[in-house]
């Protein structure tokens, strides 16, 4: 009796098993997508010089703009910029390099030395870096992404901790967005609209509205969410739990939809969007529900990168330590 009890309770259980393993499946099953031509990929002129190493950071959403940092031969560094393919060294950085808009400005951050690492957000624009300002009590203050009209969204940190979202306008002046709680500002649209995190949420902060919370996708308790940006009004993203990395698109009024198990790296204002299956060592381009592989030749390790997306379909990166880019228009 004890035994058959015993194969009962086991059975229950492998039943129950099965059944959220079967819950579990279809919850992250992808559908299969066509498969285009690959994209073409070709390296970027370099300036004059030796160089050990040249990484693009970002890549404006026409194209017209790109930044990298290089490493001379003499183990200096440098900020390139290309404007319509033609390299331009900038000198030395003034600190880490985040985005750069159809303007020619950047944004970056620069940390303290004295052990703290605090750090000061800035702005290049017209050949100048100019810090951007905290709000009252902050102490720390960090950029994230410029959008075409100068604003730059980002967050300030105060002396407990708490990290506030805000955006700074042309002028520099700034605003914190609305909410309570922690919030951080990650990405901003072309009409002003903001991605970001509100109390570890993922939010989008239309104008002068507040915060709208993101739905997951298939979240259970541990899920936590990155946000890669927005364009065009569409946000994309990872949901993660446990081991899963789930790429997500959030279109404006809809549920999020599965793109692949996945890491996001951009989108652009036509719903392109630029990802890569880490576990394959695999990018691609998913154009127009087509996916168009980003090449980078024969390796078991990821050797290239994604780190900007034009809204022609010509992904920026990088191919070792080589600037590159993937035409896929």
């Amino acid at each position: 009796m004890e035994f058959r009890q015993g194969a009962a309770a086991l059975a229950a259980m492998a039943s129950v098993v099965a059944s959220v393993t079967a819950l579990s499946s279809a919850a992250v099953a992808v559908e299969a997508v066509e498969v285009g031509p690959p994209c073409v990929r070709e390296n970027l002129r370099v300036p004059v010089g030796s160089w050990q190493a040249i990484k693009v950071q970002h890549a404006d959403p026409s194209g017209r703009f790109q930044i990298a940092y290089a490493t001379d031969t003499d183990w200096r560094e440098h900020v390139i910029r290309w404007d319509n393919g033609v390299p331009t060294n900038l000198g030395t950085p003034a600190g880490s390099l985040k985005e750069v808009n159809e303007q020619g400005d950047f944004v970056g951050n620069t940390y303290s030395e004295d052990g703290l690492y605090r750090s000061t957000a800035w702005r290049y624009s017209d050949g100048q870096v100019t810090a951007l300002p905290g709000l009252p009590g902050s102490v720390q203050t960090i950029a994230s992404a410029i959008a075409g009209d100068g604003t730059v969204a980002g967050w300030v940190r105060s002396a407990d901790g708490q990290p506030t979202a805000v955006t700074w306008a042309r002028d520099n002046a700034v605003r914190a967005l609305p909410g309570s709680g922690d919030s951080r500002a990650i990405d901003v649209d072309a009409d002003g609209t903001v991605v970001g995190y509100l109390a570890d949420k993922p939010v989008r902060w239309a104008p002068d509205a507040q915060p709208e919370i993101l739905p997951g996708y298939a979240p259970g308790p541990d899920t936590f969410w990155e946000l890669t940006g927005i364009s065009a009004g569409v946000v994309v993203g990872e949901e993660h739990t446990g081991s899963s990395q789930l790429a997500l698109l959030w279109a404006p009024g809809t549920a999020p939809a599965l793109l692949a198990q996945a890491a996001v790296h951009a989108v652009n204002a036509r719903g392109s969007v630029a990802y890569e299956q880490v576990y394959e060592n695999k990018q691609w381009l998913r154009q127009n529900g087509v996916d168009r592989t980003l090449p980078f030749g024969p390796s078991p390790f990821s050797i290239a990168d994604i780190t900007g997306l034009t809204d022609d379909d010509i992904a920026y990166g990088n191919h070792y330590s080589t600037p590159v880019r993937w035409i896929c228009a």
